[in-house]
């Protein structure tokens, strides 16, 4: 039998106190003492589900509930309070707002005399020390042994709510807050903001309890998905945008969205006059210290989505373990996101645009530590380019402990190193723009980021030529002419490389002119014009050879066997590649090796001479994995693959060809990862396993489609209508056939466009000018 709460059978109403709004609530007969779950409640079952384990299993008596103001976090505490008096894990609950966030937040003491009044203390019995008021307290809650939880909700400070932990296990506090008041030695459950479809739902919500029939949300999905999304999700962020909808009962939803696309307006759109955004984060960012609110204000002016610790201490111009400290302060009170993996940091969209209007009011400060960050950038990625293109054994720049760092730093920031080079322009930084951009573009384009490779190659010209300095100038427009010829535009490209050759020329830059004539060697090549191409090398082989430098020469070379066995010379290709192979061992280039490693096995494979060549892949394989090379050991899984399928060996191919995949996906390469599934495709028929084999081609084909790859979607028409052959889907087949050829024919069209541009004059003039 439960005790009373008040000393007799609990018949009564709910008792409810003014001060602190602290209500207690036993079950039978009701559970009033909550408040009410609000209607737009949704999309919280897995943390509802995670609160229910932490505040009914073994462990600490208390939980917190951490999050960014406006994410939902008493909305959840109720819901789980409700779920857990429905299901009757606690005969009682007890719920205190700590307003620990307001101009006077509820103390500790205050807040034991509420509750103890709550619990049925007369008030002349309610001793004036918070310890024997805490001591009392927890003497009431023993006498209801049926459990009671605690939900002490907006509380800023150990300190409000350390007084508030229950005597014993059945018996439960649930603490919300800003903060992650460590001290307490509670669990902890972050709390995230909604996913998509929970951040429209509730949108449709909170819009239709002002009128039922109100459709706008479900009528203009893609609509309230970016009204969504320009709220970041965020629960309270959303309720405020539905306030628009409901204050207007004629505005459109993609009135409102573009309305809050507008970052200059968003913060105020998100306000009611009563609450708001900004009134949330303004609470929060009057609890900081000066360093920390001057790092606040700062990360916001980081050109990606997030930052590294390195990063911000070159922005904020301080010791990385003083911004480390800074910066977990920051993420303590939720200002901040630290990511899953640690070491970065970002910034919800919304305290974004709250940090950027603090930012504002500091701007000499701003573009002193804009500065240093791009500084910053510059400087290590110089370092990791240098890095990559090191001798193994030979002293880098020491930045970095080994290439495969290098080459993860370079991975992990490039989204914010390409927007960096466009800052540094649009900030009077050319020097920056220029040097940034000449140690991404390599990078850039191994990894098929076309795209960005053209665009950092853009504005890095720009810069040069606002610089006045022709060399940087010409080394922008042969990176730029290699940029466009990995785009396969390859018109733009010559005409690019013509200005480059020019110039390298005129300023007797020798080693430019080797890298122009490389270049232009790459692109006859892709415009199947083998023999030229070979002349372009070997016109760059004299003139390094005189430069005496024996990795370039080698390099070259490499690059010569290759268009030697496209052109037919098998033979002559294999001799160049074994010498190749001796010069890069003697070098310790592990990169050199590989290439020529994988280039002999295609050549073997082609000859028939499986064996050897699957033997020599394995060498390229080998050589590739001691550079920490994912991408190119993923080329070389590919190139294995095929020639295993060629050998008869089609299951190890499949192995081959998945793990190929997989390193593909890791590094972001679409069209790489599109080629691997129609070769696992055409692997996976050989072995029988035509419905995998069916799945893997569609997987391509969407890629195919999605990057606008003509001719990689032919291939896959084309290996996907033998695979509906053999299901004997005949009609299927004959319509994967047509699809081809139109995939081809456009194809080939663009490709004869180019060819007949550039075998015009304008090659004739690019080869006269190159000697």
């Amino acid at each position: 039998m439960h005790n009373s709460i008040r000393g007799g059978n609990f018949h009564g109403p709910v008792v409810q106190a003014d001060t602190a709004h602290v209500t207690v609530t036993a079950r039978p007969p009701t559970i009033a003492g909550l408040p009410p779950l609000t209607s737009a409640f949704t999309g919280r079952d897995q943390d509802l589900a995670e609160l229910r384990t932490l505040l009914t299993s073994d462990g600490p008596s208390t939980v917190t509930v951490t999050g960014l103001g406006g994410i939902g976090k008493t909305t959840l505490a109720v819901a789980v309070g409700h779920a857990l008096l429905d299901a009757a894990h606690f005969s009682a609950a007890l719920f205190v707002d700590l307003r620990g966030y307001d101009e006077t937040p509820v103390e500790a003491g205050q807040a034991l005399d509420t509750l103890l009044r709550a619990l049925g203390v007369p008030a002349e019995h309610i001793p004036p020390d918070p310890s024997n008021r805490a001591t009392l307290y927890r003497a009431r809650l023993d006498q209801y042994d049926g459990g009671v939880l605690v939900v002490a909700d907006n509380a800023s400070a150990a300190e409000q709510v350390r007084l508030l932990q229950p005597p014993s296990a059945r018996h439960r506090l649930l603490v919300t807050s800003r903060e992650t008041l460590p001290s307490l030695g509670a669990r902890l459950h972050r709390l995230g903001v909604l996913g998509p479809e929970a951040a429209v739902a509730l949108l449709d919500t909170a819009v239709r309890a002002a009128r039922a029939d109100d459709d706008r949300i479900t009528a203009g999905p893609a609509s309230a998905r970016r009204m969504a999304e320009l709220c970041s999700h965020l629960p309270l962020a959303l309720r405020l945008a539905a306030a628009q909808l409901v204050l207007d009962p004629h505005l459109r939803p993609d009135e409102l969205a573009a309305d809050l696309a507008d970052r200059a307006a968003r913060l105020d759109l998100l306000d009611d006059g009563e609450d708001g955004i900004r009134i949330v984060l303004d609470r929060s960012h009057r609890r900081l210290t000066e360093p920390q609110a001057e790092l606040f204000r700062l990360l916001a002016l980081n050109p990606g989505a997030d930052i590294s610790t390195e990063a911000a201490a070159a922005l904020a111009g301080s010791k990385v373990r003083e911004v480390r400290s800074r910066l977990a302060r920051l993420a303590g009170c939720a200002l901040v996101e630290q990511s899953a993996g640690g070491g970065r940091w970002y910034l919800h969209d919304l305290v974004r645009d709250y940090a950027l209007e603090r930012a504002d009011r500091h701007p000499a400060a701003g573009e002193d530590a804009l500065r240093r960050l791009l500084v910053y950038y510059a400087v290590t990625a110089e370092a990791a380019d240098a890095d990559l293109k090191a001798l193994p054994g030979s002293s880098g720049p020491g930045r970095f402990r080994d290439q495969t760092e290098a080459l993860a730093w370079l991975e992990h920031e490039r989204a914010t190193l390409v927007a960096a080079v466009r800052v540094a322009a649009e900030t009077g930084l050319p020097v920056v723009a220029v040097s940034l951009s000449a140690s991404l573009v390599a990078h850039l384009v191994r990894r098929s980021r076309n795209d960005d490779a053209l665009a950092v190659t853009e504005v890095a010209l720009a810069s040069a030529l606002a610089l006045g300095n022709r060399y940087e100038e010409a080394v922008a427009w042969h990176n730029l002419a290699y940029a466009h010829s990995h785009s396969r535009r390859f018109k733009e490209a010559m005409a690019a490389l013509g200005t480059a050759g020019v110039i390298f020329r005129e300023l007797g830059d020798r080693p430019g002119e080797v890298a122009t004539y490389a270049n232009l060697a790459e692109i006859l090549a892709s415009l199947h014009q083998p023999q030229q191409a070979i002349e372009a090398v070997r016109h760059a082989l004299a003139l390094v050879h005189d430069l005496g430098d024996r990795r370039r020469e080698a390099q070259l070379s490499t690059h010569l066997g290759a268009l030697l066995f496209e052109a037919g010379r098998a033979d002559e290709a294999h001799e160049t590649f074994r010498q190749t192979i001796t010069v890069f061992r003697e070098l310790g280039d592990r990169r050199g090796e590989g290439t020529s490693w994988d280039l002999v096995a295609q050549i073997l494979s082609n000859q028939c001479r499986y064996e050897e060549a699957i033997e020599a892949h394995r060498q390229a394989q080998a050589a590739w994995q001691g550079t920490g090379d994912r991408h190119s050991e993923a080329v070389v899984l590919g190139d294995l693959g095929v020639t295993l399928v060629r050998a008869g060996r089609a299951g190890e191919a499949v192995e081959a060809h998945e793990r190929a995949g997989r390193l593909l996906r890791e590094t972001g390469d679409r069209r790489s990862e599109s080629l691997s599934l129609r070769n696992l495709g055409i692997a996976l028929r050989r072995t029988g396993r035509t419905d995998e084999s069916l799945a893997a081609h569609r997987r391509s084909l969407a890629i195919c489609q999605e990057l606008g790859d003509r001719t990689g979607e032919g291939s896959t028409w084309t290996a996907l209508g033998a695979v509906f052959t053999d299901l004997g889907r005949h009609a299927d087949a004959e319509e994967a056939r047509q699809q081809a050829e139109r995939a081809f024919a456009e194809a080939d069209d663009a490709l004869s466009e180019s060819i007949a541009i550039i075998t015009s004059q304008q090659v004739g003039d690019a080869a006269d000018e190159q000697g």
